[in-house]
């Protein structure tokens, strides 16, 4: 610690540049804390994805008709099949997006994990525009139980020519985490019956459980071949494979996150053993005098080790606090219920910064030590 001042006085020997550096590695370490962050919660969604369902929709877009959620429900090895809907628009203003899911009767049974009551389900069954709003999305709107909702939906134009759909609050639940910006859940019948008749009974997506886990991808495919022939054929994947984000893009996006997080290491490794190479050019006389006075090879190496140290572990430390900033306020600017990604800014995260940062320093120091160890005093000395 007493040579700290040496050292802080040796960093802010050019001030622009020192803070340029700390910038610069401020900004590589934020994309870095943003997508190892985002690499954890694609790796949270895939391991928490059940066996045991299947998400079937329209192959080609559209609505999906409600007569072929009885067929699949029909079919051998299935235990039930839920229907669900959205409502995407706004509330008050454009600027102001929001998402609700409109659920059948079986989707609580399907859907098991989410954390609503049987009572609170059966809220939104008797009260056809009644709404289940989660704790997240209360706060957000300043909903309470009773108090009235209503969005509107250009997309979707209802019976009487309007798009503006009516709700009442019946019950502030739970927030689940793979719903990371909240929910809005309301009744796919009140949907249904609303929309003009050419569109009523048809869905956008239907949730099939299985009752053998261990056949679920057979039986994906047995409901794609079913009706594959048919005026609406169906395109049906495990849910595995539906929460598997290369698998609906083509590319291993953890692939890509993390040779993204890579090139923003390459940069801040780039950076400071070139501006440390210079400042070590810029002093060799003041080292050969450091060494002359006593100081072992070991210990102006040290010097210079934390000289590069310092810029890459303070810059991290801000880095990974502007990313952990940035995915605490994303939630607040993404349209609610429609499960978009969140980086995840668990402990590991902070842990690969801190272990990174210090590896940046090290290669970045490896150089100029090695040449301070090779040095001739009396040449450095001299000035040559």
């Amino acid at each position: 610690m007493k040579y700290l001042p040496l050292v802080w006085a040796a960093v802010m020997r050019k001030p622009t540049r020192a803070i340029l550096t700390l910038l610069s590695v401020m900004l590589a370490f934020t994309l870095f804390g943003l997508t190892i962050g985002m690499n954890a919660t694609f790796a949270k969604v895939q391991e928490e994805a059940r066996d045991d369902r299947i998400f079937s929709f329209a192959r080609f877009g559209g609505g999906l008709p409600i007569a072929t959620a009885r067929q699949i429900a029909g079919m051998p090895g299935i235990s039930m099949v839920a229907a669900t809907d959205f409502l995407g628009g706004y509330t008050q203003e454009p600027k102001n997006r929001v998402f609700v899911q409109m659920t059948d009767e079986n989707f609580p049974k399907v859907m098991n994990e989410w954390p609503i009551t049987p009572a609170q389900w059966q809220l939104i069954r008797d009260n056809r525009q009644g709404l289940l709003v989660s704790k997240l999305q209360a706060e957000r709107w300043h909903l309470k139980p009773g108090d009235n909702f209503t969005m509107v939906v250009p997309g979707i134009k209802k019976a009487d020519g309007t798009t503006s759909w009516k709700f009442q609050v019946v019950a502030v639940t739970e927030d689940i985490q793979i719903q990371s910006q909240g929910y809005l859940i309301g009744n796919y019948d009140y949907m249904d019956k609303g929309r003009i008749l050419t569109d009523q009974g048809k869905t956008a997506q239907l949730r099939v459980k299985v009752s053998d886990p261990s056949k679920t991808a057979e039986i994906a495919e047995r409901i794609a071949h079913t009706f594959a022939s048919s005026p609406t054929p169906v395109e049906s994947l495990t849910e595995k494979t539906a929460f598997d984000i290369s698998s609906g893009t083509g590319m291993d996006i953890a692939s890509v996150d993390r040779e993204v997080a890579l090139a923003g290491m390459f940069m801040v490794l780039f950076l400071t053993a070139n501006g440390l190479a210079q400042a070590v050019r810029e002093r060799f006389a003041e080292f050969a005098t450091l060494k002359t006075i006593g100081f072992s090879d070991g210990g102006v190496i040290g010097l210079v080790f934390a000289e590069a140290a310092i810029p890459c572990l303070l810059g991290a430390g801000l880095g990974i606090g502007v990313a952990a900033i940035v995915s605490n306020v994303m939630p607040h600017f993404l349209p609610p219920g429609q499960g978009l990604p969140i980086p995840t800014m668990n402990a590991m995260v902070f842990v690969w910064a801190g272990l990174c940062a210090a590896l940046v320093a090290f290669a970045s120091s490896a150089l100029p030590a090695l040449r301070l160890k090779q040095m001739d005093i009396a040449t450095a000395l001299s000035g040559r």
